[in-house]
């Protein structure tokens, strides 16, 4: 069957819309590393990144995790960047800078809670306390080794976003939950001190210079988080943009399965309590809301921004 001219020009038509829709849309896409996309809201904003055509680069503790990322989130580059290693974290950033010349958009996502009733701190392989050596100190050393390459080859300005919590302020919601009180750095002589060494337990294991290790401290870690985005827009404000995001309660993510160890009934109890009245929302919720800031311009969430989910705060 022979088609009529009239429609065969048609079909060659639309034909070439689709692909040229296609290719820019591949042009318009934001090339993306974001940290901790193997489960919670980094899985699921990955997950949606992708399906809008956008290319995500996972950073996941090992090559495992990110290949469970990969598969998981439809997509996507795997890649090695253990926060709680300083040459794995450098060794990533050179690996992406030559993988990726046109980076658009780093997201610090990755975090660790410890148990609230650790009495002993964990250690990242170099020697730090781990809540702070992953959830802050590791992305500190990443953003500085990437900040110069952030839209470096860009229209755009290229964009730093750290997932905070509203756990970094006492007064805020869960800010006084847990461990013995709210965040305090107080005047930082415990802060980024080597406990490798520390034989006799005579150093600092909090941020604030107490000897005496405290739950409270993922409060101290998102509150470091919170300041080093005050400080990154005193810094780097003119050739990227920052933002913070609190992406609400979510007791169901990988983050809080210390607490779920020490008393699982009790935590699944809160969980489902938490939810039912509101307080908590669900992954796929902190997933959008982490999305929407990875993709806002700066006309809709401006530079130097915390954004909360929070009501009020």
């Amino acid at each position: 069957m022979t088609l009529p001219l009239r429609s065969a020009t048609t079909i060659v038509l639309h034909l070439i819309s689709l692909i040229l829709l296609l290719i820019a849309r591949e042009a318009e896409g934001l090339n993306i590393a974001i940290t901790g996309t193997s489960q919670g809201i980094g899985l699921d904003a990955a997950k949606r990144l992708i399906r809008d055509g956008h290319t995500v680069y996972h950073a996941n503790r090992s090559i495992e995790r990110s290949n469970i990322a990969v598969k998981e989130s439809g997509g996507g580059t795997p890649m090695v960047c253990d926060l709680g290693d300083l040459s794995s974290i450098r060794k990533f950033a050179t690996d992406l800078q030559q993988l990726q010349p046109n980076l658009d958009v780093l997201c610090c996502n990755a975090g660790i809670a410890p148990s609230t009733k650790a009495e002993q701190p964990k250690l990242t392989k170099d020697g730090f306390e781990e809540c702070i050596g992953v959830n802050h100190l590791g992305h500190f050393l990443l953003t500085n080794l990437l900040v110069d390459h952030l839209g470096k080859n860009s229209d755009n300005n290229g964009v730093l976003v750290v997932t905070a919590s509203s756990v970094h302020d006492p007064e805020g919601p869960g800010g006084a939950v847990g461990g013995k009180g709210g965040a305090t750095l107080g005047d930082l002589s415990g802060f980024g001190i080597r406990l490798n060494d520390d034989s006799d337990g005579n150093l600092a294991t909090m941020p604030d210079g107490v000897l005496t290790y405290d739950g409270k401290i993922y409060k101290d870690s998102k509150l470091c988080n919170v300041l080093f985005c005050r400080e990154a827009y005193k810094k780097w404000g003119e050739k990227i943009s920052i933002r913070s995001l609190n992406p609400g309660f979510i007791p169901s993510s990988g983050l809080f399965r210390a607490p779920r160890e020490d008393n699982w009934f009790g935590a699944t109890a809160f969980t489902f309590v938490a939810g039912l009245v509101g307080f908590a929302v669900p992954i796929e919720v902190g997933g959008e809301r982490l999305e929407y800031i990875i993709k806002s311009d700066d006309s809709e969430i401006p530079s130097g921004s915390y954004f909360s989910a929070d009501v009020g705060s």
